[in-house]
């Protein structure tokens, strides 16, 4: 589940589908983002979520699986939830 959906977040219509789920604060400052960076949206987000799944500690990852757990729809939860973190980290 989770690694289908990460393996498709670079495809433009799975990238929007994501998207449209999010906060709409939170979709803007991926498109400024992506904007920023001359990427397109879907190569932003599959590439914000496999550099946090490269480089999470235990402690994100323990947090995070405790999202998928509690969730109806464990992968996209945890897609929202990474994508959360890695815009607002500071």
């Amino acid at each position: 589940m989770l690694g289908e959906l990460i393996a498709q977040l670079d495809r433009p219509e799975v990238a929007s589908g994501v998207m449209a789920t999010l906060h709409p604060d939170l979709a803007r400052e991926i498109e400024r983002r992506s904007k920023a960076l001359s990427m397109p949206v879907s190569d932003f987000v599959a590439g914000a979520v496999r550099e946090f799944l490269d480089n999470a500690d235990d402690e994100l990852w323990f947090q995070l699986l405790t999202i998928m757990r509690k969730s109806d729809d464990p992968g996209l939860s945890a897609v929202q939830t990474i994508l959360t973190w890695v815009v607002t980290e500071p």
